[in-house]
């Protein structure tokens, strides 16, 4: 009834060598820093991360079917079983209702 818009990423690589953070990630004492230091890229197993990024809520009262992104890539359909939305990306608190005539 809910829809989410999760990233998903793959990672094989991690930099390596940051100016201002240690290796454990944790900031360094910025009166220690003499020298600027280039990151490298160094290999690493395949690592791969999910992080929601937007929650589309309150336009269905029963359970999706079916969800198309449109060919503008900024609007898509989803679609339960009495009702048809159109939503923008940037939009997740309204949606517009397609109301069907069958007749």
């Amino acid at each position: 009834k809910t829809i989410k818009l999760w990233k998903v990423s793959e990672r094989d690589k991690r930099a390596e060598g940051y100016n201002l953070r240690d290796e454990e990630g944790r900031l360094k004492d910025l009166s220690t820093i003499t020298t600027l230091q280039v990151p490298v890229l160094r290999p690493m197993d395949l690592l791969v991360e999910a992080s929601p990024r937007r929650v589309f809520a309150n336009a269905h009262a029963y359970h999706i079917n079916s969800i198309s992104v449109n060919s503008d890539c900024e609007t898509y359909l989803s679609a339960d079983d009495l009702r048809i939305n159109l939503w923008h990306l940037n939009i997740t608190d309204r949606s517009f209702s397609i109301l069907m005539r069958l007749t």
